[in-house]
């Protein structure tokens, strides 16, 4: 499972880019990105979207038993 920050980072996206896609600040996003407040999954399926991923890529374990 790859963390929110490194997909973001790996496409060379900043996170004032990913922050006005969503409509919320940059500090309000830097906090998604630190697991200190949880966003939305219509956030959450709108940040895959921008950043061209699956979900499950940021969002799921990689292992389920």
């Amino acid at each position: 499972m790859n963390t929110l920050k490194a997909v973001r980072e790996s496409r060379g996206v900043k996170q004032k880019a990913v922050a006005e896609h969503l409509g919320v600040s940059r500090q309000t996003y830097s906090r998604y990105e630190n697991k200190q407040e949880k966003m939305s999954i219509e956030q959450a399926k709108a940040v895959c979207s921008f950043l061209h991923c699956d979900l499950a890529d940021i969002f799921l374990p990689e292992e389920v038993n």
